[in-house]
């Protein structure tokens, strides 16, 4: 069993050693690509996209900016919300009609907060 213990080591020890003596290192990993998912891969898991120059949009252009983006999100299309964006707060008001969808429009709302505090006052038709 020994024996067998010591063989594994040097195998495993082998290509560290040699990359030394070599003056090379051990090679690296491969580069971090981004996962693809098929065509047919829910939009609703892909994350919100980011607000374009936040720093210098006002409340008003947040707001427009949040009702567009909710507007055109096919998996809201039978949700009511609204949202109000003032220097302090985004207030949410309106109905999803699931957990889900409640969960998308915070998700949505998430890139403009900044300092602003979310009031959710969202009702949720169909409870999980």
């Amino acid at each position: 069993m020994t024996r067998i213990f010591l063989c594994a080591l040097v195998l495993l020890a082998t290509p560290l050693v040699s990359a030394q003596q070599q003056g090379g290192t051990p090679p690296s990993p491969p580069p971090y690509t981004q996962p693809t998912f098929p065509d047919n891969h829910p939009q609703a898991q892909q994350p919100p996209a980011l607000p374009k120059q936040q720093g210098e949009m006002t409340s008003s252009d947040i707001q427009q900016q949040i009702q567009e983006t909710l507007s055109e999100d096919p998996t809201l299309n039978d949700a009511t919300i609204q949202a109000k964006v003032d220097d302090q707060s985004i207030i949410l008001t309106g109905t999803a009609q699931s957990e889900t969808q409640h969960r998308r429009v915070l998700q949505t709302v998430q890139p403009y907060t900044g300092q602003r505090k979310v009031v959710d006052k969202i009702v949720v038709k169909e409870k999980a």
